[in-house]
């Protein structure tokens, strides 16, 4: 889905504009391009003032233009991140700004929460090795993402005019990184499956993006980390076994929300399976998932 920054570089130079030069709007496509793309292609290559550029970078994440948004802006942030050349006070302000726009529930913004909350997945990652985070903090931003989740009701995944916008998806990854953290407790890692469970199979909606991937590793992890009690798990696998539209999983195929609802279900719990496969875990929890799959896969 996203180019590295370590791809080969173009074979012209760029000027740079310096850092204390006002970024243009990023709604503002041309400017803004080019902008930021010397800033791209030179991060790998020259010593910028990333701390400087961030917080300027950060209203490129919604901007309609597929490059801005994902191409330079989530892939800068994501060297930036992963090569440590972000000051804990930056990192602090991002978290601020972003965990802002993910709490935005307008229609129109699904574009800035969804690359917001991939960024913010970033943020985490970089927390877990080198923690700037408080426990308030990601307590604060769990109950955002697992609101913002809940009412996301923007389900494109690629768009053909312009580009990536999957936003349960980019969601999902958010709920990942807290599933790996250290700092995750037993209550947290319950609320993460609550999230999980809350966009399983949202009414009407048949995924086609690997939506349903993307929610199950945040499952998986949590069952193979082994952060909650067996039986909180098997508990919560058996919240699949009936279906929330209708009366009985059979009753799917005589309506397309009831087929949608049975689609994304066994797709979700066909993928949870598949990434246990293999991985140590508890033999009640590993019976519970299984009699779950064969009773989908009988479904047909």
């Amino acid at each position: 889905m996203h180019r590295s920054l370590s791809v080969a570089l173009l074979a012209f130079p760029f000027c740079i504009q310096p850092a204390t030069a006002a970024a243009p709007d990023c709604l503002d496509t041309g400017l803004s391009q080019d902008y930021w793309r010397p800033v791209r292609e030179q991060a790998p290559v020259t010593k910028l003032p990333a701390d400087e550029y961030a917080l300027e970078l950060v209203g490129c994440l919604g901007s309609p233009d597929p490059e801005l948004r994902d191409s330079i802006g989530y892939e800068l942030f994501s060297y930036w991140l992963r090569q440590e050349e972000l000051a804990d006070d930056t990192r602090a302000a991002l978290l601020t700004s972003l965990q802002a726009r993910l709490d935005d529930p307008a229609p129109d913004a699904s574009l800035s929460r969804s690359f917001s909350a991939l960024v913010l997945a970033e943020l985490m990652r970089s927390d877990a090795r080198s923690p700037f985070m408080s426990d308030a903090d990601r307590q604060s931003l769990l109950e955002s993402v697992s609101s913002a989740i809940a009412a996301e009701t923007d389900y494109r995944g690629l768009d053909p005019d312009i580009g990536w916008v999957h936003p349960v998806a980019h969601m999902a990854d958010l709920l990942w990184r807290f599933a790996l953290h250290p700092a995750t407790s037993d209550a947290q890692a319950s609320a993460l499956l609550a999230a999980v469970q809350s966009k399983v199979a949202p009414p009407g909606v048949s995924y086609a993006f690997n939506e349903g991937d993307r929610l199950a590793r945040v499952a998986a992890t949590i069952i193979g980390r082994d952060l909650l009690p067996h039986g909180d798990v098997v508990r919560w696998l058996g919240n699949f076994s009936a279906p929330r539209s209708m009366e009985q999983w059979s009753d799917a195929f005589r309506s397309p929300a009831g087929m949608a609802e049975l689609h994304d279900t066994k797709q979700f719990l066909r993928a949870l399976s598949d990434q246990l496969d293999g991985a140590e875990i508890d033999r009640d929890v590993a019976s519970a998932l299984a009699d779950l799959v064969r009773s989908f896969t009988a479904l047909i």
